[in-house]
């Protein structure tokens, strides 16, 4: 979570978007919602999903710039915060599994157990794994001059985007997909500056950090007084976005994969990140005065990430996404703002059951509670 002295209602909006887009391409996965497991191919269903998933797709990497932009002058963090994310989920997920599994009075299964917990959450320990980071990868942006910053993020965008998505397209035109199943002779094989079996797609730490140290430089230039136009930037965002689309079905064309298994829709694709940055930079341009109730529901987005997975199942998606377009587009927009706000009511709980608890524990836990990277700096 990122921190910060006071929320901006114009990014506490765009967190909630980014809840929102989480629950639309759960809603299309083809192990979880299974929305493109039920579409007829080639129907204008199908390109309504496409053109979703498409515009979402960069929503965990916005998560990701949201952290940088605020965690830039903060060298200092509070090991508690991951605690209390972790907490949630272990919380949220136990429950999930009583109020599903019990009344069916199976046998205990530690297969159906553990299927609660795994594999569907990786977003969270990478999460945590880059907020432990954080105060080092700032401290160290901190020292840099702006050439040196400039190089950085030039080298960084080459290394772990461009080059090795270029390769794993490659692989992708070539058959190899190595990302899923790799070849031990497989011609690309090595040759990733991500991992020997390429990029995985960018759920990977590495992206994360790509991304969060944009984050960073977009603050910079904030800080400096640079703005982007707004009608620029939705004019950059509309067409970015159809590049997507187009580039998802000529993969189609070309390899015939599933749509679902598109190379075009990973996290590293320089297009995800760059829809990343546009939806960013546009969001900031937003003039919107300091808003208790958008402040308030943000403060389930990220909760939403864990909540809602488990209630997917209830949307009765086969027969909607079978009916006629305009039916499963309202329903597919209705749905993620009903379990925006179910995820809303049961954090809230979740939060009135707990804040006491987690307050004893912040006013016992001292000794080894916080990571310093070096002195804080202030804030312009």
């Amino acid at each position: 979570m990122a921190e910060r002295t006071s929320r901006q209602s114009n990014i506490e909006l765009l967190r909630i978007f980014c809840a929102l887009g989480v629950v639309i391409l759960h809603y299309n996965n083809t192990s979880l919602g299974g929305g493109f497991n039920f579409v007829d191919s080639s129907s204008i269903n199908e390109l309504i999903m496409v053109f979703f998933e498409s515009l979402f797709m960069c929503v965990v990497n916005i998560y990701v710039l949201i952290s940088g932009y605020f965690l830039k002058n903060s060298t200092n963090i509070d090991l508690l915060k991951p605690v209390k994310l972790f907490s949630m989920y272990v919380i949220f997920e136990l429950l999930a599994y009583l109020i599903k599994e019990l009344p069916k009075g199976a046998p205990f299964s530690f297969k159906t157990f553990l299927g609660y917990f795994t594999p569907n959450y990786w977003f969270l320990f990478l999460y945590i794994a880059l907020f432990l980071l954080s105060p080092f990868l700032s401290l160290m942006w901190n020292h840099m001059g702006k050439t040196g910053k400039k190089a950085l993020l030039i080298i960084l965008i080459v290394l772990f985007s461009v080059y090795p998505f270029a390769w794993d397209v490659i692989n992708n035109v070539t058959k190899y997909t190595l990302w899923n199943a790799p070849s031990v002779n497989g011609l690309m094989q090595g040759i990733s500056t991500i991992s020997l079996f390429g990029a995985d797609r960018g759920y990977t730490l590495v992206n994360f950090i790509l991304m969060f140290v944009i984050g960073l430089y977009i603050r910079d230039k904030v800080e400096e007084g640079k703005k982007a136009n707004t009608i620029t930037l939705l004019i950059l965002l509309i067409i970015n976005t159809e590049l997507i689309v187009a580039w998802t079905y000529a993969d189609y064309f070309i390899t015939g994969y599933l749509l679902p298994s598109t190379i075009c829709w990973s996290y590293d694709n320089p297009l995800i990140i760059l829809e990343a940055v546009l939806f960013f930079l546009f969001f900031i341009n937003l003039k919107i005065k300091d808003n208790k109730i958008i402040n308030t529901l943000a403060t389930a987005a990220f909760p939403t990430y864990l909540i809602h997975i488990n209630l997917l199942q209830y949307l009765q998606i086969e027969r909607f996404v079978k009916s006629n377009p305009l039916v499963m587009t309202v329903h597919m927009l209705c749905s993620m703002v009903l379990l925006f706000l179910i995820s809303f009511v049961i954090y809230k709980a979740y939060e009135l059951l707990t804040k006491p608890l987690f307050k004893a524990i912040s006013g016992k836990w001292q000794k080894c509670r916080y990571i310093t990277a070096g002195k804080e700096t202030s804030n312009k």
